[in-house]
C-alpha cells in the first residue's frame, strides 16, 4: 500500500517501468510474474525476460529465469534452449544456486 492505495504486485513493476523502461531487473521481475502490458503493448514472461537480457546479459538471476521459462527465446539473435540457459547462468555465477539446482532437474 502506498498513500493509502493498494497495488498488485503487476503494478508495482509496471509502474516502475513506467519511470525507467531501461531497467532490467523490472524487466526480469514481470518476466517471472508472468509478463504484462508495458507503454499500452503487450509482452509475454519470455519476452520480459528476454528484454531484461538485453539491457542486461550478464544477468545470471535473468539467465535463470529464462530457463525456468523454458527457454526456446532468442538473446542476441541466438537461440537458447532451457538448459543452455542455467549453463549461461552458472558461467557468469558459478555460485547461483538456483541455477545448479533447475540444471539438475532439467538434466
Amino acid at each position: 500500500e502506498v498513500g493509502g492505495r493498494a497495488f498488485s504486485k503487476i503494478a508495482c513493476i509496471q509502474h516502475s517501468l513506467a519511470l525507467d523502461p531501461q531497467c532490467a531487473t523490472a524487466w526480469n521481475n514481470l518476466g517471472v510474474a508472468g509478463g504484462g502490458e508495458v507503454g499500452g503493448q503487450a509482452f509475454s514472461k519470455i519476452a520480459c525476460i528476454q528484454h531484461s537480457l538485453a539491457l542486461d546479459p550478464q544477468c545470471a538471476t535473468a539467465w535463470n529465469n529464462l530457463g525456468v521459462a523454458g527457454g526456446g527465446g532468442e538473446v542476441g539473435g541466438q537461440a537458447f534452449t532451457e538448459i543452455a540457459c542455467y549453463r549461461r547462468a552458472l558461467a557468469l555465477d558459478p555460485q547461483c544456486a538456483m541455477a545448479w539446482a533447475n540444471l539438475g532437474w532439467a538434466g
